[in-house]
């Protein structure tokens, strides 16, 4: 799984794992920063949370995704998810995503199939 980010979907990570059938899990920046700093984050099929477990060292960053009938667990481990979140605010700081958002385009497309 590696996680990925594009200057044009500011607000947006994604998940993704390689191979022949791709699986990709989009959410929100904003998740992952809030739950680097101990906050656990997200309201619906995706929640994030920063957790001590009694069998290993040092914490993990777990990326919950489904309901709790059929959810997935991701660990991720937090250092790479800091390296991860400083390389995306090099590219678009935290605050300015706004700037890098095509809103007449975006309005368009919702719009587009008002019309």
């Amino acid at each position: 799984m590696h996680l990925l980010y594009h200057p044009a979907a500011p607000y947006e990570v994604r998940l993704a794992e390689l191979g022949p059938d791709p699986q990709e899990l989009v959410f929100a920046r904003d998740l992952l920063a809030s739950a680097l700093r101990g906050q656990a984050a997200g309201e619906g099929a995706v929640r994030v949370r920063l957790e001590f477990l009694s069998a290993a060292r040092n914490a993990v960053l777990l990326l919950t995704v489904g309901d709790p009938a059929e959810r997935l667990e991701f660990a991720l481990k937090p250092a790479t998810v800091a390296a991860f979140m400083r390389q995306t605010y090099d590219l678009v700081p935290a605050g300015e995503e706004h700037r890098h958002v095509d809103v007449d385009a975006v309005l368009g497309e919702i719009l587009g199939g008002a019309a």
